[in-house]
This record gives C-alpha cells, sequence and structure tokens, in this order.
C-alpha cells in the first residue's frame, strides 16, 4: 500500500483520541478513479478523467446548466443580453471572485473581463501566445467549429465582457456552460509567459473553483484542498483525494474496507454486491450519452454502405446490453437518447438478421469475409463500462462470417492520435454530452470539422447533414430546430455514418455517510456540496 494512504489510514486509526484528528477525517473524502488526468486543463481533451479530476473541482465557467429545466443560468456572468441580430452577448460578471492562492501563484486581483479575453482568445486566435501552448489543439471547441464562430472576444469594462459571432447560434449558450468552457487567470499567464514557462498554465492549475491543487503523483492521487474564498461558500470537505486505482475490482474494495468513500464506474457486475452491502449506496442517472461502433467510411471496405449495413445487422446490441451492461441502460436506436429533447422516435435499429448481412457481403464481393482491426479503449468509459468486452461479442458475431477481428486495446492518449491520423478500421467509441442540447452530440460525433478535432471517429461528413445542424443553430423556435435535429439523424441512420450500441445509465458507489453528491445525465462530477456525516 502507498505510504501516503497508510499515512492517512493511520489519522483514521487515531481518530478516537485525538478531536482534531477526528475533525480531519470528516472533511477529507477519497475518490477512487481509474485513470490518471491527460492534463490539469480540461480544454485541451475530451477524457472522462480529466474532466472529471478538473472541471468541476478547479474551475468555473460563466454558466451553468440547471439540471430541471435544462436551461442556462448565472455562474461566474450574473446576466446576459444578446443583440436583436444574435451577433453579440455581452456578459455582466459576478464581483469578488478570487482566484486559487497555491505555492505557485499568489493573485493579485479578482475575476475581471481581461481573464474572460485571455481564456477564450487563447482558443480561437493563432497569434495569441498560448494558442499553440500544449499542442494547440482544443478538441470540443474545434469539432464545434468556434474559432469560426467567434470573431472577437473583448472587454468593455472590468466586469463587462462582449462575444461578437460571425454567424446566429442558438447552441452559444450552452457551450458557455459546458465542462470545456472554463475560465483562466489572465495574470497567471502573463506571470509564466514572463518567466519562460507558459506550459505551466495547464499543469500547476489556476482557477476560482471549490477546490485547488496542493500534490499530484502521477498514476497514484491527487490531493485537493479546499479554496476558502470561494464565492459560492467554502466547501465542507477540507481536503479531496482523488486515488488512482485502474482496476475496477481494486477500487471496489478500497470502497468496501473504506479506503476510499466513492467509487467511480463501478462495473455492472459488481452492482449486486454494493446493493447487498449494508454499508454503501449506488446512484443512477439517465445518461446523456450513446456508445457506438465507428467505421472508418473514407477506407475500404467500409466506404460500402452495404459493408456498414452487413456489420449493423450481424450485431447482437442485446447481448452487448446484458453481457457488458448488465441491462443497466437501453439500446440505442439512433444517437441521441430518449432523454434529448431532439429524439426522434421513428427511428428503430433492425433486428440482427446474418442471412441479409451475408447476403450484402456477397453483393460488395466479399462473400469470404475480410480482415480488420477494431481498436479498443482501455479502461471504462461513461458510456461503455467495458470496451475490451464489447469488442470480444463483436469480434465473435463477425466471425460467422467470415470476417476476422484483431482487437487492439490503447490508452487514451494513443488512441487519439490514432483517430487523428485517421488510419484505423474500426474503432469503439461514444460521447458524453456534458449538455442538453443535441448539437453538443450531433457535432462531435458526426460533423466535418470533428473529424480534424479527432471526435469523428468514422470519418464521414455530409454535406446534407452539416446543413441541418446549421439550420438547427440559426433557427429561435424549439419545434424548428428538433425537426432539423430530426432529419441530421435520419441522414445519419440511412447512411449508417455510425452503428448506435447502448445508452448507458452514470453510475457511482459511495459509502452510506457521504452525503451531497448528486449524478447528473451531463456534466463531469461535482464535490462542492459533499460532506460526511
Amino acid at each position: 500500500m502507498r505510504l501516503w494512504l497508510w499515512s492517512l489510514l493511520t489519522t483514521l486509526l487515531l481518530a478516537g483520541c485525538d478531536g482534531g484528528n477526528r475533525q480531519l477525517a470528516q472533511e477529507s473524502l477519497l475518490y477512487c478513479i481509474e485513470g490518471t488526468p491527460l492534463t490539469f486543463n480540461p480544454q485541451l481533451v475530451t477524457s472522462t478523467e480529466t474532466l472529471d479530476a478538473t472541471a468541476h473541482q478547479l474551475y468555473d465557467r460563466l454558466l451553468d446548466i440547471t439540471p430541471d429545466s435544462q436551461y442556462p443560468i448565472p455562474s461566474l456572468a450574473t446576466e446576459w443580453e444578446r443583440s436583436d441580430d444574435g451577433l453579440r452577448y455581452r456578459f455582466t460578471l459576478r464581483p469578488d471572485v478570487t482566484f486559487h492562492h497555491t505555492g505557485w501563484f499568489s493573485p493579485g486581483r479578482p475575476l475581471t473581463a481581461d481573464d474572460v479575453v485571455f481564456t477564450f482568445s487563447r482558443l480561437i486566435d493563432p497569434q495569441h501566445p498560448y494558442h499553440a501552448v500544449s499542442g494547440g489543439r482544443y478538441p470540443f471547441f474545434d469539432s464545434i467549429g468556434w474559432p469560426e464562430l467567434v470573431r472577437e472576444v473583448r472587454a468593455l469594462s472590468e466586469h463587462e465582457v462582449e462575444f461578437v459571432l460571425s454567424r446566429p447560434n442558438a447552441s452559444f449558450l450552452t457551450n458557455l456552460a459546458t465542462d470545456y468552457a472554463v475560465i483562466l487567470s489572465a495574470e497567471y499567464g502573463a506571470q509564466l509567459l514572463a518567466a519562460g514557462h507558459p506550459e505551466r498554465i495547464d499543469q500547476q492549475p489556476v482557477g476560482t473553483g471549490p477546490f485547488m491543487l496542493k500534490l499530484y503523483r502521477p498514476d497514484e492521487f491527487i490531493r485537493y484542498h479546499r479554496h476558502p474564498d470561494y464565492w459560492r461558500g467554502s466547501a465542507r470537505l477540507a481536503q479531496l483525494v482523488f486515488d488512482i486505482t485502474p482496476t475496477s475490482s481494486k477500487r471496489l474494495a478500497k470502497l468496501l474496507t473504506g479506503e476510499c468513500d466513492v467509487m467511480a464506474h463501478p462495473a455492472t457486475s459488481q452492482l449486486s454486491v454494493i446493493k447487498q452491502h449494508p454499508e454503501l449506496a449506488l446512484s443512477y442517472a439517465t445518461g446523456m450519452n450513446v456508445a457506438v461502433l465507428a467505421l472508418n467510411t473514407q477506407k475500404a471496405p467500409f466506404d460500402d454502405i452495404r459493408v456498414r449495413k452487413a456489420l449493423s445487422l450481424a450485431l447482437s446490441r442485446t447481448d452487448i446490453l446484458q453481457a457488458v451492461y448488465f441491462d443497466i441502460g437501453a439500446l440505442a436506436e439512433s444517437l441521441l437518447p430518449p432523454v434529448s429533447w431532439g429524439h426522434d422516435a421513428k427511428l428503430l435499429m433492425p433486428q440482427p438478421d446474418q442471412g441479409r448481412a451475408r447476403w450484402l457481403l456477397t453483393q460488395a464481393g466479399l462473400s469470404n469475409g475480410f480482415d480488420m482491426t477494431l481498436l479498443v479503449p482501455s479502461g471504462a468509459r461513461t458510456y461503455n463500462p467495458d470496451s475490451l468486452k464489447t469488442g470480444q461479442l463483436i469480434q465473435r458475431r463477425l466471425a460467422e462470417l467470415g470476417i476476422r477481428v484483431k482487437l487492439l486495446s490503447l490508452e487514451e492518449q494513443i488512441l487519439r492520435r490514432e483517430l487523428l491520423a485517421g488510419n484505423q478500421d474500426a474503432v469503439l467509441t461514444g460521447w458524453s454530452a456534458d449538455t442538453p442540447d443535441p448539437d453538443n452530440m450531433l457535432r462531435n460525433l458526426l460533423s466535418c470539422q470533428a473529424i480534424a478535432a479527432g471526435t469523428n471517429a468514422s470519418r464521414w461528413c455530409h454535406p446534407l447533414f452539416e446543413q441541418q445542424l446549421e439550420l438547427a443553430l440559426t433557427e429561435p423556435q424549439l419545434t424548428r430546430r428538433i425537426g432539423y435535429y430530426q432529419q441530421a439523424q435520419q441522414l445519419a441512420y440511412q447512411d449508417m455514418a455510425v452503428i448506435p450500441l447502448v445508452h448507458s445509465q452514470r453510475l457511482q458507489a459511495f459509502r452510506k455517510e457521504v452525503k451531497g453528491l448528486r449524478l447528473l445525465p451531463y456534466s463531469s462530477v461535482a464535490f462542492h456540496r459533499a460532506y460526511k456525516e
């Protein structure tokens, strides 16, 4: 066991003898996660581990999304107004919001409009001194066309900032509420630039969130301390520790022994154990997500729609739902789940039909099958708890058609490089939306721009699909927006752009003394309101 953890357990054992230690144990929470964050800036990645570890612990956004009405609500911005032509948005910032005071930075002022300008100009301006730092890629913002949409971000006064758009965009406000739209410190950025270490802005983070980074040991743990001057009110937890434990069985063992208070991504096979344990509890949330099999539509033989349809007919999604998800989820008939206001209930995936699948392959000149490599991400994802097992089920079904599938499990960074290169045959992937807006999922999974961002793994690019997305963004009436999104889904369905598999439920296991946790269908995990009884 790690030395730091022994030290912490010793503290807990001494709690009965020392009131101060008892209070420390009561105000500390250990969260068992499966993977190491790739960065401490969520703008740079789409990794679940990074978002969970950073987005709502270290940072805030201009807006939040209310879980009930699913509309944007104030956060760092207290109010906003939109011009009549839809091209200008003016935000009034909350006064006296303090940045973290850390061992590497002492803020000289509270949040101002300069911080908002610095944050978003980095994303859109190639000449910005921080644009190319840490690789110069911003996958979420690149995939939604943010650099083309936002022409300028400018400070009007100390607490007023204006965004100037190139065209009206109905998803603009919800995109400002995503986990990726965090606000960084311009003052900290200037200090690092002057010192010649701009890359540290993404490695030694400074935000306005409820916790601040105290210590990070890669592949071991992240220790956060509460931000004492947090504008929403100081967190009840004095210390939050992310314990990095890749194996699900080990995370469960730590939860059972009390070594961890909360466990991320419990395996569905473990749910019966958790439910039967008197000291443990489970929380569920209907997922705004989808797991898909993405075939590279720019590469033979997957550029042939007959092959894509043959593979969709060969798969048993019911087997995947039962064996991988243990029926904790729903079969995906299209990309958007029923919880989405853009869901098209008329779309239904066909039932498995090996005979018709074989006939389609014969028509495509592939009656003897072919060889292919299926990339699978290592570790669990919110939309797929076990990609390797899913891949094995697909491998078995396709073997009946003479299709020989090689499975290749890759870590997140390596997988992302492969997808950017675009040479893959197929990949098990998906998307967990962090806003209720259909654009968030459809654009990131299937838009032409998302190919270069690495989130469109099928590399499918259809001008009519793009047109429907753009019409939906410029349409103010919700009923018409729904119609455009449904037409976009129908196009993807007819062309079998990806093969939808399952909509999962978000799961979280925790000890019953932990209170204040709430899972949402979108957004990463947050601990600001968590406490222990």
